[in-house]
């Protein structure tokens, strides 16, 4: 479960910011807080929406691939604030603060284009911070007596582009192994785009090959009123190029075989329509039918699984009714009862008001993002304005009161016409 994500110096993220999931208490409310289970961004196109989800994508790519995928001189591959010089040559930084096994760890790193500068690890047990790594510089890295194993080993094997993290995952470090696990396994990314559709979509047949998961898939994709009855699994012939499919891995679809990860790759996915007992394949069916499946597959697996699920572009081809269930089968207690999170970015602001239901978004689960005039992005939560609790969210975000939105004035696109060598004359009779 996540905490808090902090960031800077990432595409147009360059001073730091804070993504908090720590529920904010309401007048009245004491004692321990809790954590929220949704948090949603919104803002204005090219703000930097996008590039939050970015960040925490990228820091979760880090901690997967620095020791076994980057190249041990290719430097780091960080993605800096590019409009200044010097967010171009200052360092990156990413944290997180989470929950595992019911502990609370903080975990970060600074890099710049060539080495990785710090990192660190804390544990906070009965809320006290106990150190079990630091880094500073590439190479002087020091172990708290808490964290037992071959760290001194793994210390030589770390590389300067390297997370220790890393590293120690990957030579079998029982704690920070289960760390790493928990952090690169549990939170699952759907971004927006064909290429990622299919890669979901492969998740998806896996899924429904497997007994556990199929009857709820299908009766969502029931539910949800796209006259569609079932999807069923189609096997093709064995194809021996689909064995070099460069596709998601057996472990990146679930914890099974090989041979039944392949098998998924192999077989093509129709849905049979209500009307008449038609099957069509996903080729013949609606972006918002396809966007919806897709969907699925993550979100049962980050339920059950006491997941993180990070989408771009929640509304993206799905009905507000569709993109709002999703939402609230996460804040469900009875849906959710593993305390699994959905993080995503939108422009749907039916889902910041009370027309499709009662309160979809509470104000500590909203987020805006806004560029100032360097390209900056900032982040913060509607909780800071202290809305009232009968507020209009919608309507006061749509008319410029938290900020976060694009300034048009018309009066300006009419003149654009205006000033047209012929755009706006009048029609012939």
């Amino acid at each position: 479960m996540l905490l808090r994500f902090r960031v800077a110096n990432h595409r147009s993220i360059r001073d730091e910011q804070t993504l908090s999931l720590v529920a904010v208490p309401r007048r009245g409310e004491s004692g321990e807080l809790g954590t929220v289970r949704v948090a949603g961004i919104y803002g204005a196109n090219a703000s930097g929406k996008s590039n939050v989800l970015s960040a925490l994508m990228w820091m979760i790519s880090a901690i997967r691939s620095s020791h076994t995928q980057w190249e041990p001189v290719g430097g780091v591959p960080r993605q800096p604030f590019k409009l200044s010089e010097a967010g171009r040559t200052a360092a990156s930084f990413f944290e997180l603060d989470f929950l595992h096994e019911e502990q609370r760890y903080s975990y970060g790193f600074e890099v710049d284009d060539t080495h990785v500068l710090g990192e660190w690890l804390y544990a906070f047990p009965h809320g006290r911070k106990k150190k079990l790594f630091e880094r500073s510089g590439v190479d002087d890295i020091t172990f708290g007596r808490a964290l037992t194993g071959e760290n001194q080993r793994i210390r030589r094997l770390t590389r300067p582009n390297s997370l220790y993290l890393s590293a120690a995952a990957s030579n079998n470090h029982h704690l920070l192994g289960a760390l790493y696990a928990a952090l690169i396994g549990k939170v699952m990314f759907a971004q927006h785009g064909e290429e990622d559709e299919k890669l979901r979509l492969h998740l998806t047949k896996f899924l429904l090959n497997e007994t556990d998961f199929a009857p709820a898939l299908n009766k969502l994709l029931q539910l949800a009123d796209l006259g569609v009855e079932r999807a069923e699994i189609m096997e093709r012939p064995n194809d021996p190029m689909l064995d070099e499919f460069a596709g998601p891995s057996p472990d990146d679809l679930a914890d099974s075989s090989s041979e039944a990860a392949l098998r998924a790759l192999r077989a093509r996915v129709v849905l049979r329509r209500s009307s008449g007992g038609v099957s069509l394949s996903l080729e013949e069916e609606s972006a918002g039918t396809r966007a919806w499946l897709s969907l699925l597959g993550h979100a049962l697996l980050s339920l059950r699984g006491d997941g993180v699920l990070v989408t771009d572009e929640i509304d993206s081809s799905l009905h507000p009714l569709l993109s709002s269930s999703l939402i609230r089968m996460f804040k469900d207690p009875l849906i959710n009862k593993r305390r699994a999170q959905l993080i995503f970015a939108s422009h749907d602001t039916t889902l910041l008001g009370s027309m499709l239901e009662d309160e979809i978004m509470a104000r500590d689960e909203v987020w805006f993002t806004e560029k100032d005039d360097s390209g900056s992005t900032s982040l913060y939560s509607l909780a800071e304005f202290h809305p009232r609790r009968d507020e209009n969210v919608e309507r006061g975000y749509l008319q410029g009161r938290y900020g976060a939105v694009p300034y048009l004035n018309f009066d300006s696109i009419r003149e654009v016409f205006r000033e047209g060598s012929g755009a706006t004359s009048e029609p012939q009779a």
